[in-house]
């Protein structure tokens, strides 16, 4: 009978050991679970906290570029455009060889009259690649015609 004792009393030590060790996974898994969820809402909240500050920001955002201080902004930045009376200075790199000499604006130095006066090659050059649309050439005025001689493709001339 007394082995009976003992091999009770082992079965419910190991009994009371596996339920110790069951509810310690268990408690050890839902304080894991409750680190991620925390975790997780810290996150959230995060987000929401930036969202509700670019939520408030947004109508400075639409008054600031329907302004004219942006529209303004943005032509010349972006467009290259100027407002009347405005002048461009072009401050260079540091790291930048600079020439000194005269200064001679776009607007000056191509004008149709000018390029109409350079070589044919660097007319077509100035049409495809320079800062000008097009240049169109004053009408070239028509030889006088020579006593005698009548210009070709003259109906009176196929009659005779």
């Amino acid at each position: 009978m007394r082995k009976n004792k003992s091999f009770t009393t082992q079965l419910i030590i190991l009994g009371g050991f596996i339920i110790f060790f069951y509810m310690f996974f268990a408690l050890a898994a839902s304080i894991y679970r409750d680190y991620k969820l925390e975790t997780q809402i810290d996150s959230f909240e995060e987000e929401i906290n930036e969202l509700a500050f670019l939520a408030r920001k947004k109508p400075d955002d639409v008054a600031y570029f329907s302004s004219e201080k942006f529209k303004d902004r943005y032509a010349k930045e972006s467009l290259n455009l100027l407002n009347i009376g405005e002048k461009v200075i072009i401050i260079p790199d540091e790291d930048q060889i600079v020439e000194k000499g005269p200064l001679i604006l776009m607007t000056e130095s191509i004008t149709p009259k000018h390029v109409l006066s350079l070589p044919r090659r660097y007319q077509w050059w100035e049409y495809f690649f320079g800062n000008t649309l097009s240049v169109i050439a004053e009408p070239e005025t028509s030889p006088e015609p020579v006593e005698g001689l009548e210009p070709e493709g003259n109906p009176e001339s196929l009659d005779g």
